[in-house]
Protein backbone atom coordinates (compact mmCIF):
# COMPACT_ATOMS: atom_id res chain seq x y z
CA UNK A 1 0.00 0.00 0.00
CA UNK A 2 1.01 3.32 -0.73
CA UNK A 3 0.26 6.69 1.36
CA UNK A 4 0.85 10.06 0.30
CA UNK A 5 0.30 13.70 1.49
CA UNK A 6 0.77 17.45 1.01
CA UNK A 7 3.24 18.18 3.80
CA UNK A 8 1.98 21.63 4.88
CA UNK A 9 4.35 21.23 8.12
CA UNK A 10 6.57 19.40 10.59
CA UNK A 11 3.60 19.23 12.56
CA UNK A 12 1.46 17.61 10.15
CA UNK A 13 4.11 15.54 8.95
CA UNK A 14 4.65 14.03 12.75
CA UNK A 15 0.39 13.64 13.09
CA UNK A 16 0.46 11.63 9.80
CA UNK A 17 4.10 9.40 11.22
CA UNK A 18 2.15 8.96 14.52
CA UNK A 19 -0.96 7.00 12.54
CA UNK A 20 1.39 4.89 10.23
CA UNK A 21 3.48 4.18 13.78
CA UNK A 22 0.62 3.04 15.22
CA UNK A 23 -0.68 0.62 12.82
CA UNK A 24 2.80 -1.08 12.13
CA UNK A 25 2.86 -2.08 15.70
CA UNK A 26 2.75 -6.09 15.84
CA UNK A 27 -0.69 -6.99 16.97
CA UNK A 28 -2.44 -3.48 16.17
CA UNK A 29 -3.41 -3.97 12.48
CA UNK A 30 -7.25 -2.63 12.87
CA UNK A 31 -8.08 -4.75 9.89
CA UNK A 32 -11.96 -4.72 10.93
CA UNK A 33 -12.19 -0.97 12.35
CA UNK A 34 -12.34 -2.35 15.69
CA UNK A 35 -10.20 0.72 16.97
CA UNK A 36 -12.39 2.86 18.40
CA UNK A 37 -13.47 0.52 21.08
CA UNK A 38 -10.27 -0.87 21.60
CA UNK A 39 -8.48 2.86 22.06
CA UNK A 40 -11.74 4.05 23.99
CA UNK A 41 -10.96 1.08 26.72
CA UNK A 42 -7.39 1.87 26.97
CA UNK A 43 -7.89 5.43 27.39
CA UNK A 44 -10.93 5.10 29.91
CA UNK A 45 -7.92 2.65 31.74
CA UNK A 46 -4.09 4.15 31.15
CA UNK A 47 -4.88 7.44 29.64
CA UNK A 48 -1.89 9.57 28.06
CA UNK A 49 -0.08 6.24 27.06
CA UNK A 50 0.55 4.63 23.47
CA UNK A 51 1.68 1.08 21.91
CA UNK A 52 5.12 3.27 21.05
CA UNK A 53 6.08 4.42 24.62
CA UNK A 54 8.87 2.34 26.10
CA UNK A 55 10.00 3.64 29.54
CA UNK A 56 8.32 6.31 32.19
CA UNK A 57 12.36 8.45 32.15
CA UNK A 58 10.95 9.96 28.64
CA UNK A 59 8.12 11.59 30.27
CA UNK A 60 10.99 14.02 31.70
CA UNK A 61 13.96 14.11 29.49
CA UNK A 62 11.52 15.74 26.73
CA UNK A 63 10.66 18.39 29.27
CA UNK A 64 14.27 18.65 31.13
CA UNK A 65 14.99 19.41 27.24
CA UNK A 66 12.48 22.32 26.36
CA UNK A 67 13.24 23.87 30.02
CA UNK A 68 16.75 23.98 29.68
CA UNK A 69 16.18 25.36 25.41
CA UNK A 70 13.64 27.60 27.00
CA UNK A 71 16.25 29.56 29.06
CA UNK A 72 18.90 30.23 26.47
CA UNK A 73 18.71 33.48 24.53
CA UNK A 74 18.25 34.33 21.07
CA UNK A 75 16.54 31.24 20.58
CA UNK A 76 14.08 31.04 17.41
CA UNK A 77 11.02 28.18 17.18
CA UNK A 78 12.44 26.88 14.41
CA UNK A 79 15.96 26.54 16.38
CA UNK A 80 15.03 26.02 19.16
CA UNK A 81 13.24 22.78 17.47
CA UNK A 82 16.37 21.76 16.07
CA UNK A 83 18.43 21.90 19.55
CA UNK A 84 15.81 19.83 20.74
CA UNK A 85 16.12 17.35 17.54
CA UNK A 86 20.38 17.60 18.97
CA UNK A 87 19.70 16.73 22.83
CA UNK A 88 17.36 13.75 21.94
CA UNK A 89 19.50 12.59 19.74
CA UNK A 90 22.43 13.06 22.44
CA UNK A 91 20.17 11.45 24.75
CA UNK A 92 19.78 8.06 22.36
CA UNK A 93 23.35 8.05 22.45
CA UNK A 94 24.29 7.88 26.07
CA UNK A 95 21.61 5.74 26.77
CA UNK A 96 21.79 2.99 23.86
CA UNK A 97 25.35 3.14 24.97
CA UNK A 98 24.61 2.11 28.40
CA UNK A 99 22.44 -0.73 26.83
CA UNK A 100 19.68 0.82 28.75
CA UNK A 101 16.12 -1.49 27.81
CA UNK A 102 13.61 0.85 25.90
CA UNK A 103 15.51 2.95 24.55
CA UNK A 104 13.95 4.75 21.63
CA UNK A 105 16.39 5.19 18.13
CA UNK A 106 18.87 2.19 18.84
CA UNK A 107 19.26 0.62 15.52
CA UNK A 108 19.22 4.03 14.11
CA UNK A 109 21.44 5.39 16.10
CA UNK A 110 23.94 2.48 15.85
CA UNK A 111 23.33 2.59 11.78
CA UNK A 112 24.41 6.26 11.92
CA UNK A 113 21.21 7.67 11.44
CA UNK A 114 17.55 8.56 13.78
CA UNK A 115 14.18 7.99 14.18
CA UNK A 116 11.00 9.52 12.47
CA UNK A 117 9.14 10.30 15.51
CA UNK A 118 11.52 10.82 18.06
CA UNK A 119 10.89 11.11 22.02
CA UNK A 120 8.99 14.08 22.12
CA UNK A 121 6.73 13.11 19.16
CA UNK A 122 5.82 9.91 20.67
CA UNK A 123 5.24 11.47 24.54
CA UNK A 124 4.12 14.99 24.06
CA UNK A 125 -0.05 13.91 24.37
CA UNK A 126 1.01 12.14 27.71
CA UNK A 127 2.92 14.92 28.97
CA UNK A 128 0.33 17.10 28.20
CA UNK A 129 -2.04 15.38 29.96
CA UNK A 130 -0.40 14.65 32.67
CA UNK A 131 0.39 18.21 33.68
CA UNK A 132 3.88 18.35 33.61
CA UNK A 133 3.61 20.80 30.57
CA UNK A 134 1.33 23.32 31.64
CA UNK A 135 -0.37 25.30 29.11
CA UNK A 136 -3.24 22.71 28.04
CA UNK A 137 -3.45 21.81 24.46
CA UNK A 138 -0.50 23.63 22.99
CA UNK A 139 1.22 21.39 19.86
CA UNK A 140 5.20 21.07 20.51
CA UNK A 141 5.43 23.35 17.41
CA UNK A 142 2.91 25.96 18.74
CA UNK A 143 4.67 25.84 22.34
CA UNK A 144 8.60 26.57 20.13
CA UNK A 145 6.60 29.52 18.69
CA UNK A 146 5.00 30.87 21.84
CA UNK A 147 7.73 30.25 23.53
CA UNK A 148 10.45 31.91 21.08
CA UNK A 149 7.97 35.29 21.12
CA UNK A 150 7.77 35.39 24.95
CA UNK A 151 11.68 35.73 24.84
CA UNK A 152 12.34 38.12 21.93
CA UNK A 153 9.57 39.95 23.61
CA UNK A 154 11.01 40.22 27.21
CA UNK A 155 14.72 41.16 25.26
CA UNK A 156 12.72 44.18 23.58
CA UNK A 157 11.18 45.50 26.96
CA UNK A 158 14.84 45.03 28.76
CA UNK A 159 16.62 46.98 26.02
CA UNK A 160 14.16 49.88 26.54
CA UNK A 161 15.26 50.02 30.14
CA UNK A 162 13.45 51.76 33.11
CA UNK A 163 11.36 54.45 32.37
CA UNK A 164 10.21 56.70 35.11
CA UNK A 165 8.40 59.08 32.40
CA UNK A 166 4.78 58.73 30.93
CA UNK A 167 5.40 55.14 29.45
CA UNK A 168 2.01 55.30 28.30
CA UNK A 169 1.28 52.01 26.25
CA UNK A 170 5.04 50.77 26.71
CA UNK A 171 4.43 51.05 30.36
CA UNK A 172 0.80 48.98 30.11
CA UNK A 173 3.08 46.60 28.13
CA UNK A 174 5.78 46.22 30.98
CA UNK A 175 2.69 44.94 33.08
CA UNK A 176 1.37 42.80 30.94
CA UNK A 177 4.84 41.38 29.58
CA UNK A 178 5.60 40.87 33.37
CA UNK A 179 2.52 38.84 34.40
CA UNK A 180 3.14 36.21 31.07
CA UNK A 181 6.57 36.19 31.83
CA UNK A 182 6.09 34.74 35.50
CA UNK A 183 4.08 31.79 34.27
CA UNK A 184 6.17 28.81 33.67
CA UNK A 185 5.04 26.15 31.46
CA UNK A 186 6.62 23.67 33.30
CA UNK A 187 5.50 21.43 36.73
CA UNK A 188 8.69 19.33 37.09
CA UNK A 189 10.73 17.85 39.62
CA UNK A 190 13.89 19.49 40.55
CA UNK A 191 16.95 19.01 38.33
CA UNK A 192 20.18 20.57 37.46
CA UNK A 193 19.76 22.06 34.13
CA UNK A 194 23.66 22.17 33.50
CA UNK A 195 24.18 18.78 34.59
CA UNK A 196 21.09 16.31 33.69
CA UNK A 197 22.10 14.91 30.67
CA UNK A 198 25.95 14.38 31.83
CA UNK A 199 24.01 12.26 34.39
CA UNK A 200 21.21 10.66 32.23
CA UNK A 201 20.63 7.21 32.92
CA UNK A 202 16.75 5.60 32.21
CA UNK A 203 16.34 4.82 35.59
CA UNK A 204 13.96 7.69 37.73
CA UNK A 205 15.69 9.30 41.05
CA UNK A 206 13.14 8.69 43.57
CA UNK A 207 12.07 12.17 43.51
CA UNK A 208 11.19 11.72 39.75
CA UNK A 209 9.51 9.11 40.24
CA UNK A 210 7.46 10.00 43.06
CA UNK A 211 6.37 13.59 40.91
CA UNK A 212 5.12 11.49 38.01
CA UNK A 213 3.32 9.11 40.35
CA UNK A 214 1.64 12.16 41.87
CA UNK A 215 0.67 14.08 38.46
CA UNK A 216 -0.20 10.25 37.23
CA UNK A 217 -2.67 10.10 40.01
CA UNK A 218 -3.71 13.94 40.59
CA UNK A 219 -4.75 14.12 36.95
CA UNK A 220 -6.25 10.86 35.72
CA UNK A 221 -8.27 10.04 39.02
CA UNK A 222 -10.32 7.08 38.50
CA UNK A 223 -8.16 5.49 36.10
CA UNK A 224 -6.83 1.92 36.36
CA UNK A 225 -3.50 3.55 35.78
CA UNK A 226 -3.76 6.05 38.67
CA UNK A 227 -5.20 3.22 41.06
CA UNK A 228 -2.35 1.06 40.23
CA UNK A 229 0.08 3.92 41.60
CA UNK A 230 -1.58 5.43 44.33
CA UNK A 231 -1.92 1.47 46.05
CA UNK A 232 1.33 0.77 45.28
CA UNK A 233 0.01 -2.41 43.18
CA UNK A 234 3.77 -3.47 42.25
CA UNK A 235 1.96 -7.37 41.82
CA UNK A 236 -0.19 -6.04 39.00
CA UNK A 237 2.42 -4.39 37.35
CA UNK A 238 3.86 -7.60 36.94
CA UNK A 239 1.21 -9.23 34.99
CA UNK A 240 1.77 -10.26 31.47
CA UNK A 241 -1.24 -9.27 29.57
CA UNK A 242 -4.60 -7.37 30.43
CA UNK A 243 -6.70 -10.63 30.28
CA UNK A 244 -4.90 -11.74 33.37
CA UNK A 245 -6.67 -9.04 35.62
CA UNK A 246 -9.50 -11.48 35.30
CA UNK A 247 -7.58 -14.26 37.40
CA UNK A 248 -6.69 -12.32 40.34
CA UNK A 249 -8.85 -11.93 43.68
CA UNK A 250 -7.60 -8.56 44.11
CA UNK A 251 -9.37 -7.03 41.12
CA UNK A 252 -12.37 -7.88 43.60
CA UNK A 253 -11.41 -5.06 45.56
CA UNK A 254 -11.06 -2.21 42.99
CA UNK A 255 -13.64 0.26 42.92
CA UNK A 256 -17.12 -1.15 41.72
CA UNK A 257 -16.63 1.45 38.14
CA UNK A 258 -13.41 -0.32 37.69
CA UNK A 259 -14.16 -3.71 38.37
CA UNK A 260 -17.32 -3.06 35.99
CA UNK A 261 -14.87 -1.24 32.65
CA UNK A 262 -12.37 -4.19 33.46
CA UNK A 263 -15.06 -7.14 33.37
CA UNK A 264 -16.59 -5.17 30.58
CA UNK A 265 -13.32 -4.94 28.45
CA UNK A 266 -12.21 -8.38 29.32
CA UNK A 267 -15.76 -10.02 27.48
CA UNK A 268 -15.09 -7.23 24.36
CA UNK A 269 -11.79 -9.11 23.90
CA UNK A 270 -13.68 -12.44 24.49
CA UNK A 271 -15.77 -11.65 22.18
CA UNK A 272 -14.08 -10.25 19.22
CA UNK A 273 -10.98 -12.90 19.21
CA UNK A 274 -13.88 -15.18 17.68
CA UNK A 275 -14.09 -12.61 14.78
CA UNK A 276 -10.19 -12.32 14.55
CA UNK A 277 -10.05 -16.28 14.67
CA UNK A 278 -12.46 -16.78 11.53
CA UNK A 279 -10.88 -13.73 9.88
CA UNK A 280 -7.24 -15.25 9.70
CA UNK A 281 -9.07 -19.20 9.28
CA UNK A 282 -10.78 -17.68 6.16
CA UNK A 283 -7.71 -15.73 4.68
CA UNK A 284 -5.71 -18.49 5.28
CA UNK A 285 -7.64 -20.98 3.25
CA UNK A 286 -8.30 -22.82 7.14
CA UNK A 287 -4.39 -23.93 6.64
CA UNK A 288 -3.47 -20.97 9.93
CA UNK A 289 -3.11 -23.32 12.83
CA UNK A 290 -3.56 -20.70 15.76
CA UNK A 291 -6.68 -19.43 14.39
CA UNK A 292 -8.40 -23.00 14.24
CA UNK A 293 -6.72 -23.60 17.80
CA UNK A 294 -8.55 -20.35 19.31
CA UNK A 295 -11.30 -20.83 17.00
CA UNK A 296 -12.06 -24.52 18.66
CA UNK A 297 -11.51 -23.20 21.89
CA UNK A 298 -13.95 -19.95 21.06
CA UNK A 299 -16.84 -22.78 19.54
CA UNK A 300 -16.99 -24.53 22.90
CA UNK A 301 -18.10 -21.74 24.90
CA UNK A 302 -19.85 -19.52 21.92
CA UNK A 303 -22.82 -18.61 23.87
CA UNK A 304 -20.99 -16.95 26.85
CA UNK A 305 -17.95 -15.76 24.57
CA UNK A 306 -20.45 -13.92 22.36
CA UNK A 307 -23.49 -12.64 24.80
CA UNK A 308 -21.70 -9.25 26.00
CA UNK A 309 -24.06 -6.42 25.46
CA UNK A 310 -22.96 -4.47 22.60
CA UNK A 311 -24.94 -1.37 23.53
CA UNK A 312 -23.82 -0.92 26.84
CA UNK A 313 -20.24 -0.71 25.53
CA UNK A 314 -21.37 2.24 23.23
CA UNK A 315 -22.53 3.86 26.18
CA UNK A 316 -19.99 3.53 28.06
CA UNK A 317 -17.31 4.70 25.45
CA UNK A 318 -19.60 7.23 24.12
CA UNK A 319 -18.88 5.37 20.57
CA UNK A 320 -20.38 7.90 17.81
CA UNK A 321 -19.41 5.12 14.62
CA UNK A 322 -23.02 3.43 13.76
CA UNK A 323 -21.30 1.63 11.23
CA UNK A 324 -19.13 -0.04 13.55
CA UNK A 325 -22.17 -0.77 16.07
CA UNK A 326 -23.94 -2.53 13.35
CA UNK A 327 -21.23 -4.67 12.22
CA UNK A 328 -20.58 -6.16 16.01
CA UNK A 329 -24.14 -6.75 15.80
CA UNK A 330 -24.66 -8.77 12.81
CA UNK A 331 -21.30 -10.65 13.50
CA UNK A 332 -22.69 -11.52 17.02
CA UNK A 333 -26.36 -12.56 15.90
CA UNK A 334 -24.82 -15.08 13.92
CA UNK A 335 -22.23 -16.26 16.45
CA UNK A 336 -25.03 -16.60 18.29
CA UNK A 337 -26.92 -18.59 15.94
CA UNK A 338 -24.00 -20.88 14.56
CA UNK A 339 -24.69 -19.31 10.83
CA UNK A 340 -20.91 -19.73 9.92
CA UNK A 341 -21.27 -18.83 6.38
CA UNK A 342 -22.94 -15.48 7.36
CA UNK A 343 -20.68 -14.48 10.07
CA UNK A 344 -17.85 -15.09 7.41
CA UNK A 345 -19.64 -13.26 5.10
CA UNK A 346 -20.40 -10.45 7.22
CA UNK A 347 -16.78 -10.03 8.38
CA UNK A 348 -15.30 -10.21 5.05
CA UNK A 349 -18.31 -6.94 4.09
CA UNK A 350 -16.91 -5.15 6.57
CA UNK A 351 -13.22 -5.69 5.28
CA UNK A 352 -14.32 -4.46 2.13
CA UNK A 353 -16.04 -1.83 2.93
CA UNK A 354 -13.09 -0.04 4.72
CA UNK A 355 -10.34 -1.01 2.53
CA UNK A 356 -12.27 -1.27 -1.00
CA UNK A 357 -12.38 -4.65 -2.98
CA UNK A 358 -9.03 -4.53 -4.19
CA UNK A 359 -7.18 -4.27 -0.76
CA UNK A 360 -9.55 -6.44 1.48
CA UNK A 361 -7.63 -9.60 2.55
CA UNK A 362 -10.74 -11.81 2.62
CA UNK A 363 -10.65 -11.21 -1.79
CA UNK A 364 -7.27 -12.64 -1.53
CA UNK A 365 -7.42 -16.13 -0.19
CA UNK A 366 -4.44 -18.11 0.71
CA UNK A 367 -2.07 -15.34 -0.89
CA UNK A 368 -0.64 -14.39 2.64
CA UNK A 369 1.77 -16.13 5.06
CA UNK A 370 -0.71 -19.16 6.25
CA UNK A 371 1.60 -19.28 9.77
CA UNK A 372 1.27 -15.38 10.62
CA UNK A 373 -1.75 -14.03 11.85
CA UNK A 374 -3.19 -11.05 10.57
CA UNK A 375 -3.99 -8.02 12.48
CA UNK A 376 -5.83 -8.03 16.41
CA UNK A 377 -5.23 -10.95 18.55
CA UNK A 378 -6.56 -10.55 22.50
CA UNK A 379 -6.60 -7.47 23.12
CA UNK A 380 -4.26 -5.62 25.55
CA UNK A 381 -5.14 -2.19 25.84
CA UNK A 382 -1.92 -0.61 26.34
CA UNK A 383 -1.38 -2.68 29.25
CA UNK A 384 2.00 -3.74 28.77
CA UNK A 385 2.83 0.15 27.97
CA UNK A 386 1.32 1.70 30.74
CA UNK A 387 2.75 -1.33 33.15
CA UNK A 388 6.44 -0.74 32.14
CA UNK A 389 6.08 3.06 33.13
CA UNK A 390 4.55 1.64 36.61
CA UNK A 391 7.41 -0.89 37.00
CA UNK A 392 9.48 2.11 36.40
CA UNK A 393 7.87 4.42 38.95
CA UNK A 394 7.65 1.55 41.48
CA UNK A 395 11.32 0.98 41.34
CA UNK A 396 12.24 4.49 41.39
CA UNK A 397 10.20 5.10 44.56
CA UNK A 398 12.59 2.42 45.94
CA UNK A 399 16.12 4.02 44.97
CA UNK A 400 18.33 5.04 47.57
Amino acid sequence: MRLGWIDFSKEDRKKVLSVIDLLSEDGTLDELGIAPIRDGFADLFFPGTSTIQTRAKYFLIVPYALDSISRQPDTGADAMLRKLDDIERQCAKILVAENADGAIGRRTILSGGWVKRPPSAIYWAGIRRYGIFTHGSMSLTEYARVSSAIRKRKQELKKMGSRNDDAGEFGRDDVDAGALFSTSFWKLPAYCEKEWMSTLTMNLTADEASFLKSQIEFTQKGSLFAYILENGLGNVSQLSSFKDLSGISLTRSFPEQLQKDISMANSFSNFIIGIFARYNIVVSDGENKDANSEWEKYNTSIADNASIDIDAVRARLKINNPGLIQFLKTVQKHLLSGDLSSLDESIRKREEHLKGPARAKMNHIGEFDKGKWIGNGWLDYRFGNAMAIARDIFDGLEAV
